[in-house]
């Protein structure tokens, strides 16, 4: 079962209930999922600036990447 099937069972299970305190408690717990899935995703801006500086590195001289065979091997050593 997908996961698009899941959320449509939960939903008529849902429009079933009458109970005050289940309909909050499950508001509740569906307000923290959606803070915490978009917490996952922001990325602190002194990170992308690192990231950015990096590329503008590799864009300004693209020499200095290494062959990823290459890279394993000192990784290796």
């Amino acid at each position: 079962m997908d996961i698009q099937a899941k959320k449509d069972i939960i939903i008529e299970r849902f429009k079933q209930v009458d109970d005050e305190n289940l309909i909050n408690a499950i508001k509740n717990m569906l307000d923290y999922a959606l803070k915490k899935e978009k917490e996952s995703f922001e990325v602190p801006e002194a990170h992308q600036k690192l990231v950015t500086e990096r590329f503008d590195k590799v864009r300004e001289n693209p020499e200095r990447l290494l062959d990823w065979d290459d890279a394993k091997k000192t990784l290796k050593a």
